[in-house]
């Protein structure tokens, strides 16, 4: 077992030439072809005091700016669908202008943009006049609403006396009208801090550069001392990329080979499937801390722990096959209504189920042809993927355009149905998609030419709609798939899946039992959760709100007392919780029959926050259990189907045959 030492340190602060690729400002292709107004010329300092954690403070310097600033910042973040309001975090917002005189500032409301119930708390907007515009410095500081926020690692942001992960959207504003403004940012860390990030280095190694505001905010900064931020470099066709880790004294040390080949055989399996890299460099970003993970623009954000990775340093692989991914099914093709970004408004699509969920088909798919899986574990997974699809019984009620289209919606106004049911969804008709497609072009064509095609079609600019998606499944495969999408895309019916998994010779075994503990005892109902600080990735939520509950089902224990996915946790049993562990502590050793207050807050139909109380009574589950078994006969045509369904060796023969 290696350790945490480099294998082939990158230079992080330094100035390094790039390889002939994409620009990295592909968001640039949702404006081309726009004219607008002069561009000032922003920069931003960031200061940052590990002996005070609770913060840090940021300028925003302009020149050739209009008289009359409009400055504003996010509400919500692309990849997050919740609205996080980080205008809340925003403290002693100052505006002086080229002579260093005061100009006032003041709150100002954004026409449709979604409010908070507290004004104050929502406020994502500030307007200074600067006589005569050109010179204007912004000062404010970015808070942590609670210590405990700015202490606890995260994938999103934090602030630690080693390290710290800067968060684009909670960070830095913008003026309004000016997005397509180029930025330098200017970090200023303590000596001997060494940052990874996405962004563009510079001669000075203290600075990077961003050619627009959307360029900016998708690429996080994370910084730390050098015995806590590890970092490894490896290339894929000449292209360089990086794998970071910020860790803790107190951190295992892993395989690092191991790991560091896990990203290199993912972004090439990767590039075997999309066609191409579409950037100069990427980053991978991790955080010695529990789950999460959010794509950005040539980078990574995810939430691994050193113990996890410890016994085995393929522990987040799929996560990470996942999120980048996304460099092509989200950042590159997307769907219009995502972009260009409006940050002060939630947009709405019906197409989440296949950005978000058939990127998980994609990272299935990655992970079986890379050779990180072998198909006894590929078998499990997808029986994992029926497994989950099954066990929500949203799947009977909620079609994946449906899913995709409340993602900001609380659960309450669809009967407590959990959203973000679109990944699930998504993930499964991935796979059935595949298999449907193989089949109908003799192993020849798969969901990757649909990818492809998708791509040339509607990348950048253009973004794609929800029939886009059918029409290139269409074509790819020479058929009409449009009774299926009628049926399992548009609508929510059963889907029938022994004829489904036919071409790869599998039935599905579906068995439900009551839940028993290792005794064989019947355990109580417990499928309740807590997503802490208002959450990471998609879970959204600003750093330092209150614990959210998660609530696995309507029909579960806690779904039957009135609680939903969202809740704000207040106390269980009497306890205060703001954590996991909290939880984990106020149900310990509560049995069946049991009874369990809770107190919790959630908003009222007038948009202010209810104090509410529930009583939670602790009854006995059954579970659901899906394995793949073979067909009593498994024919040559369905083996070969597997070969090219796993990718592995054989699997060109196969297809060639077919």
């Amino acid at each position: 077992m290696s350790s945490l030492r480099a294998l082939a340190l990158l230079p992080l602060l330094a100035a390094s030439p790039l390889p002939a690729q994409a620009p990295l400002g592909d968001y640039a292709d949702a404006f081309e072809g726009r004219s607008g107004p002069t561009q000032p010329v922003v920069r931003y300092v960031v200061r940052a005091d590990p002996s005070e954690r609770t913060g840090f403070t940021v300028e925003m310097q302009l020149r050739e700016a209009p008289d009359t600033l409009h400055l504003r910042i996010p509400v919500w973040a692309p990849g997050a669908y919740r609205l996080a309001y980080f205008g809340r975090n925003v403290r002693d917002l100052s505006v002086t202008d080229a002579r260093g005189r005061v100009v006032p500032v003041v709150r100002e409301r954004i026409a449709g943009a979604v409010p908070m119930t507290s004004r104050e708390d929502s406020t994502s907007g500030w307007r200074a006049v600067v006589p005569g515009g050109g010179a204007a410095t912004v000062k404010y500081r970015v808070a942590f609403p609670a210590p405990a926020a700015a202490a606890t690692p995260s994938n999103r942001a934090f602030f630690r006396e080693t390290g710290l992960l800067v968060d684009g959207p909670a960070t830095f504003l913008y003026l309004d009208g000016h997005k397509l403004a180029p930025a330098h940012v200017r970090l200023e860390l303590p000596l001997g801090w060494r940052v990874a990030t996405g962004l563009v280095p510079t001669a000075d190694p203290r600075v990077f550069f961003a050619p627009s505001y959307d360029v900016l905010i998708d690429s996080p900064l994370l910084a730390g001392s050098a015995d806590a931020l590890r970092v490894w470099g490896f290339d894929v066709d000449g292209v360089p990329h990086r794998a970071a880790i910020w860790t803790t004294p107190s951190s295992p040390h892993f395989d690092s080979t191991a790991f560091v080949d896990a990203h290199r055989r993912i972004v090439a399996t990767a590039r075997d499937v999309a066609g191409r890299l579409p950037y100069r460099e990427y980053s991978f970003l991790y955080v010695d801390s529990t789950g999460g993970g959010l794509e950005h623009l040539n980078s990574t954000t995810i939430g691994a722990r050193t113990d996890a990775l410890a016994k085995d340093p393929l522990a987040v692989a799929s996560t990470t096959a996942h999120e980048f991914f996304h460099l092509w099914n989200v950042k590159r093709l997307r769907p219009a209504a995502l972009g260009p970004f409006d940050y002060q408004r939630p947009v709405r699509t019906t197409s989440l189920w296949w950005s978000e969920g058939v990127t998980d088909f994609f990272a299935a798919e990655i992970m079986r042809r890379s050779g990180l899986v072998a198909e006894s574990q590929a078998r499990k997974d997808l029986a994992s993927a029926i497994q989950s699809f099954l066990v929500n019984p949203a799947h009977r009620v909620m079609s994946p355009e449906l899913a995709s289209w409340v993602a900001w919606d609380s659960p309450t106004t669809y009967g407590g149905y959990t959203t973000g049911f679109y990944y699930t969804q998504g993930a499964l008709l991935g796979e059935l998609l595949e298999l449907r497609i193989r089949q109908a072009t003799g192993l020849r064509r798969g969901m990757d030419d649909v990818l492809r095609l998708l791509l040339d079609r509607f990348a950048g600019a253009r973004g794609f709609a929800g029939e886009d998606i059918l029409y290139a499944v269409n074509e790819t495969c020479g058929c009409d798939m449009q009774p299926f999408f009628a049926a399992h895309v548009a609508g929510a019916d059963s889907l029938d899946l022994d004829r489904e998994l036919a071409p790869l010779g599998w039935r599905a075994v579906v068995e439900r039992r009551r839940a028993v503990d290792s005794a064989g005892a019947p355990t109580p109902d417990l499928r309740v959760g807590v997503i802490p600080f208002g959450g990471t990735g998609s879970a959204g939520g600003a750093a330092g709100s209150r614990a959210r509950f998660s609530v696995s089902s309507p029909e579960s224990a806690w779904g039957k007392a009135g609680l939903v996915t969202g809740d704000e946790a207040v106390s269980v049993n009497g306890r205060p919780v703001a954590s996991s562990a909290d939880l984990r502590a106020a149900l310990e050793g509560r049995k069946i029959g049991d009874v369990v207050p809770v107190e919790y807050v959630r908003l009222g139909p007038a948009g202010t926050p209810e104090r509410r109380s529930a009583r939670v009574t602790l009854a006995p589950y059954e579970t659901l259990r899906v394995t793949l078994v073979d067909l009593p006969t498994v024919t040559p045509a369905q083996r070969a189907m597997r070969k090219v369904w796993m990718g592995g060796p054989g699997a060109v023969t196969a297809r060639n045959e077919g």
